[in-house]
C-alpha cells in the first residue's frame, strides 16, 4: 500500500520568553510557565479523501509490527496522585490533565513535576463535576476546561489562570455529558454526546450547536456507538474508532466525506446490554484515538476486560497501536508492552505519555518514530 511522504517549509520565528519567577515548588498560584519557540508550519493539503467503505476481515493491513519498551517515569518531586480517568493536554512544556478528583493537575514537560492544581470538584459556581481538558487552536490558551456535565466551558491562559467562556450544552437529560471534546478550529470545539458528533461555535455566549453524523452503525444496530475520537482543523480531518467492533470512520471536519475501514470483527452480544457491567463481558477493540500533524494513532485491545485484568495479576501488561495516514492507509503496527487506556501524544515529537494504574508514579513514556 502506498503512502504519501509530505515536505514541509519551516519557518521559525524565535520570540523573547516572558519574564517571570519561576519556582520549583507545587500549588504556586503565579507560575509562568516556559514559552516556546513558535514553528509556523506552511502544511500541504491532503489529497482528497475517497469516500466509501473497504472491507478488511482477514486481511494483515499492517507490513510492519515494532515492539517497543517504555520508560517508567518514577517522579522527582514528592507529589502523590492517582489519575482518574485523566483527558491530557501537552502545550508549551506543560501537561495539563482533568482528573475526576483533581480536577486538574499541570505538570512541566517533559520533567514531569508537578506545578499547580487547578479548580475546586463539585457542583458549585465554576466547580467541576466532570473535569475535562480540551486541546486549544485559540493562541489566548494553552487549553480549554470543560465540566462535561454542565456544560460550562473555560480557558486556561499562560499564567495558568481560568477564564470563563460560555455554556457548551444544557444538560437536559442523566445522558447529557460529556467525556471527550476536541478542537474544530480556533473558535470552536466538538464532542460526541449519545451517537451524534456535535460542533459548538465559541464566538458568542449563545448556546448553540451544530448536529454533523450520527454514529450507529446501519448494518449493525444493536452495538452501541462508543469509541474515540480525534481531530485536526488544520487537515481537515476527524476520526472516530469503534469500541465493539473493529471499525474506523475516516471524516472531513464537516463529515460530509466519509472512508470507512471494516475489519468485520465483532462478536458484539447484545444480551449484555440488559446486565449490570455486562458490557466487559464483550471484546474491547479500540480505545483511543492520538493525532499529530501527518498520522494519526488508534490504541487496539483486541480483549475483554476481563482477560487484561487477568493478564495484567501475571505481570503481562501490553497493547497494540495502530498508525495511519489521515486518509485511512494502514503505516504501521506496534506492541508495547504496558496497558493504559488514557493517553496523550506529543504532537511535536511523537513521544506517547501514558498513566499507567499499576505503577505508584503512573507515568510512562514511547518514543516512536514518527
Amino acid at each position: 500500500m502506498k503512502h504519501l511522504f509530505f515536505c514541509s517549509s519551516l519557518i521559525i520565528l524565535s520570540l523573547s520568553a516572558c519574564s517571570g519567577k519561576q519556582n520549583t515548588t507545587a500549588g504556586i498560584e503565579n507560575e509562568t510557565p516556559p514559552a516556546d519557540t513558535v514553528a509556523i508550519e506552511i502544511i500541504p493539503e491532503l489529497p482528497p479523501l475517497e469516500a466509501g467503505e473497504v472491507f478488511l476481515k482477514g486481511k494483515e493491513v499492517f507490513s510492519e509490527e515494532t515492539e517497543l519498551t517504555g520508560t517508567h517515569i518514577e517522579e522527582p518531586d514528592t507529589f502523590i496522585f492517582k489519575p482518574v480517568e485523566p483527558t491530557m493536554v501537552i502545550r508549551d512544556s506543560l501537561l495539563i490533565m482533568g482528573c475526576r478528583d483533581a480536577p486538574f493537575y499541570v505538570f512541566r514537560y517533559p520533567s514531569f513535576t508537578h506545578v499547580k492544581t487547578i479548580g475546586d470538584r463539585g457542583n458549585g459556581p465554576d466547580e467541576f463535576m466532570l473535569p475535562v481538558a480540551i486541546e486549544s487552536s485559540d493562541p489566548a490558551y494553552l487549553c480549554y476546561m470543560l465540566d462535561g456535565y454542565n456544560g460550562n466551558l473555560y480557558g486556561l491562559d499562560s499564567h495558568l489562570e481560568e477564564h470563563f467562556i460560555k455554556k457548551a450544552f444544557d444538560r437536559k437529560s442523566v445522558w447529557d455529558y460529556v467525556e471527550h471534546a476536541y478542537p474544530a478550529g480556533e473558535k470552536a470545539i466538538l464532542y460526541q454526546m449519545g451517537s451524534n458528533i456535535y460542533r459548538v461555535p465559541l464566538e458568542n455566549d449563545s448556546i448553540q450547536r451544530e448536529k454533523l453524523y450520527n454514529l450507529r452503525l446501519q448494518h449493525s444496530k444493536g452495538i452501541p456507538a462508543t469509541g474515540a475520537l480525534c481531530t485536526n482543523p488544520g487537515r481537515d480531518r476527524m476520526v472516530f474508532a469503534y469500541k465493539y467492533t473493529k471499525i474506523i470512520k475516516f471524516m472531513d471536519m464537516e463529515a460530509k466525506t466519509v472512508r470507512t475501514l471494516n475489519f468485520e470483527q465483532s462478536e458484539f452480544d447484545e444480551k449484555t446490554l440488559t446486565v449490570i457491567n455486562g458490557l466487559d463481558a464483550n471484546v474491547t477493540h479500540y480505545m483511543q484515538v492520538l493525532p499529530t500533524r501527518d498520522y494519526v494513532y488508534i490504541t487496539h485491545s483486541g480483549r475483554t476486560p476481563y482477560v487484561v485484568a487477568a493478564e495484567a495479576q501475571k505481570g503481562n501488561n501490553y497493547m497494540y497501536l495502530e498508525k495511519y495516514d489521515w486518509n485511512g492507509n494502514p503505516v504501521k503496527r506496534y506492541k508495547l508492552h504496558d496497558f493504559c487506556v488514557y493517553n496523550v501524544i506529543d504532537p511535536k515529537t511523537g513521544t506517547l505519555v501514558m498513566t499507567t494504574y499499576y505503577h505508584d508514579d503512573p507515568f510512562v513514556v514511547y518514543h516512536l518514530d514518527e
